[in-house]
């Protein structure tokens, strides 16, 4: 029997074994997909989506020493409760309040911000952070001034 011969016959050979399952002798094609349901059956995860009406304020110019306050106003835009883990601020000037509370789907709340202008003076901006357990888990926002100082 030559090589070409030989390589074929073990190629017929390991087809038929595979085909009839291998050791066993048991064909167990079938079995295992149909125990496995139709994608169609699994539903996306829900998820809550944070939305800010916007990302960034700036206060313009203000006195050195003036304590400033804004809002960021922000939506659930998803299918799952949404919840805020926690807001960072990069600087101690800047103190964040929010609500603790879940915040259903469709609702809307705020973030109310209060930058303190006290020891500073020129182009000021400050990021605050937002950890979220929304599918934008983090957001940045960011606030601008100008501080001059009292004349």
């Amino acid at each position: 029997m030559n090589s070409l011969s030989l390589i074929c016959l073990i190629g017929i050979a390991l087809m038929a074994w595979t085909a009839g399952g291998g050791c066993s002798g048991q064909n167990d094609s079938g079995t295992e997909r149909d125990s496995q349901p139709e994608q169609s059956e699994y539903s996306a995860e829900k998820q809550s989506v944070i939305s800010f009406d916007t990302l960034d304020h700036d206060f313009g110019t203000i006195l050195e020493g003036e304590r400033v306050l804004c809002y960021f106003d922000y939506e659930n835009s998803g299918d799952a409760s949404l919840i805020i883990q926690s807001v960072e601020a990069s600087c101690g000037c800047t103190i964040v309040d929010w609500s603790r509370d879940p915040l259903a789907p469709g609702q809307g709340d705020r973030l109310q911000v209060v930058f303190d202008a006290t020891g500073r003076s020129g182009a000021q901006i400050k990021l605050i952070t937002v950890i979220t357990n929304a599918s934008n888990p983090r957001v940045e926002l960011i606030l601008r001034a100008n501080v001059k100082r009292n004349v």
